[in-house]
């Protein structure tokens, strides 16, 4: 029954898709409407990065442009995939996303907010984001993509959780963690010495449930708006990747704004940004303290076991050093930012 839910839920979601992209086309242009604006937005309402939409860059751009524009937001991906999503915006299908980093294959610098243990905490990797590391992928991005870089959004710090005991680094061996399909990711996973499963996120939930995977690693808001508490034991907070999400505008449609309009678009994403990642650092105990609640047991990475984690998962920085020139450059980058 659930899989069979979970098959409609992706055809109504397919649908609505078409649905909408259809009857968006020529919207907008009733006499004193303004410009249809439709936002691809990857992750639920509820996430600060979707709040921050709703509550700060929608109204800005449209109170400041005097309705000039007619924000529509389309979130938990209902206009297609991360993927889907960020091909939509550069073709001009739609005008705007926001996504975490589904392009790396093509634009290799995106792959960096993927980078293990390359921030010391949350505060720190905001700075990184919203400042000279944010810069320099902006800048290698919007040089081979037609795109806008806007803004950076948290996606959250991610930890690992799993159904085996896992309470300190020799507990990795044996488990069975479901990564996402990203070298980065399961080259982790593997030198921790657990074994890889690799699946969507839409099947996370029947995995554990099933034990086809003991854990996994994301956000402890994504384990909470994913329910995936309620099949699983442990938590280790290990924080090992803080990954983001960036506001995309197309080319396409960029270049149909003003330099006016432009620049209110631009002041409104950063707003947006900083609201988002206020949000999202105040839930973080919160969202801890949840995972107690429901019986979880909650294990803190401590300054030692971090050393240690950084140390066994060497081969990972080998992998990216030998597939990236730049990579040991842009981590001294990271660590020289305060």
């Amino acid at each position: 029954m659930k899989l069979m839910n979970r098959g409609l839920c992706t055809l109504t979601a397919a649908l609505l898709s078409v649905s909408v992209l259809a009857g968006c086309t020529g919207a907008g242009n009733d006499a004193g409407a303004g410009k249809l604006v439709k936002v691809s937005v990857g992750v639920s309402s509820q996430t600060p990065a979707a709040k921050a939409l709703e509550e700060v860059f929608k109204p800005m751009v449209e109170e400041q442009t005097e309705g000039r524009y007619d924000i529509q937001l389309y979130p938990s991906g209902v206009l297609g995939n991360e993927k889907v999503a960020y091909d939509y915006t550069r073709a001009g299908i739609v005008e705007m996303c926001v996504v975490g980093t589904p392009m790396w294959s093509e634009s290799p610098k995106m792959a960096v907010p993927d980078f293990p243990f390359v921030f010391r905490d949350v505060e720190h990797a905001r700075h990184c984001y919203q400042g000279k590391l944010g810069a320099y992928i902006k800048e290698d991005l919007e040089s081979n993509q037609p795109i806008q870089l806007l803004s950076w959004f948290p996606n959250g710090s991610r930890v690992f959780t799993s159904n085996k005991k896992l309470e300190k680094l020799e507990d990795f061996a044996g488990q069975k963690l479901r990564m996402p399909n990203n070298p980065i990711h399961v080259r982790l996973a593997e030198s921790l010495g657990a074994n890889v499963v690799i699946m969507d996120l839409g099947e996370v939930f029947t995995a554990l449930e099933q034990g086809v995977a003991d854990g996994q690693d994301n956000p402890l808001a994504t384990v909470k708006t994913e329910g995936w508490h309620e099949v699983q034991k442990y938590v280790y907070d290990t924080n090992h990747i803080v990954a983001s999400l960036e506001l995309f505008a197309g080319n396409e449609f960029w270049n149909t704004l003003s330099e006016e309009d432009q620049k209110v678009f631009i002041e409104a994403a950063n707003q947006a940004s900083d609201y988002a990642w206020d949000l999202y650092i105040n839930q973080l105990e919160a969202d801890k303290q949840f995972m107690i609640d429901q019986g979880l047991i909650v294990t803190e990475l401590t300054e030692q076991q971090r050393e240690q984690m950084i140390e066994k998962i060497q081969p990972v920085y080998d992998y990216l050093d030998s597939n990236y020139e730049w990579a040991d450059e842009v981590r001294e980058m990271i660590d020289s930012i305060e």
